[in-house]
């Protein structure tokens, strides 16, 4: 249905470039939700990770955070509501379908048990403390004989 009424302008066709890269942005169209790929920022702030995630139109409890063996994964799935009651509908063109993504992120060297997180205004943050790396040396090395 996308096809029906495409978008083609003059500034589609001024370089190769740009058929390519609409290429391949079509290749995970976030229209129909199915393969969006939340935008993502990761910026160390010494003694500590800040993960910045933009989640437009997911509710807070739709989403679901976990750290495990090194990995932090940010995932959500959103399940479209139908009305049983009105099952005629006169669409002309419908995009709003369930959907759901799962992002993972390789952290090293985190304390777990004080990694936060918070959602507010579409925007998750996942605070990462870092440990102590006098620790994580110590704890690595092995005395050799």
């Amino acid at each position: 249905m996308k096809n029906l009424f495409p978008v083609v302008s003059a500034h589609d066709f001024l370089s190769p470039d740009n058929l390519f890269d609409a290429f391949f942005n079509n290749l995970m169209p976030s229209q129909n939700g199915a393969f969006a790929v939340p935008k993502v920022d990761i910026e160390d702030k010494g003694k500590e990770y800040v993960l910045k995630a933009d989640l437009p139109g997911v509710a807070k409890e739709d989403v679901n955070v976990t750290y495990d063996n090194d990995v932090l994964t940010v995932s959500a799935q959103h399940e479209e509501q139908k009305d049983e009651k009105d099952e005629k509908h006169n669409y002309i063109r419908k995009e709003r379908v369930s959907s759901s993504f799962c992002r993972q992120f390789a952290v090293r060297n985190i304390r777990k048990d004080d990694i936060q997180a918070s959602f507010k205004d579409g925007v998750l943050e996942v605070v990462l403390p870092k440990a102590d790396m006098k620790q994580i040396e110590a704890s690595h090395r092995i005395a050799i004989k």
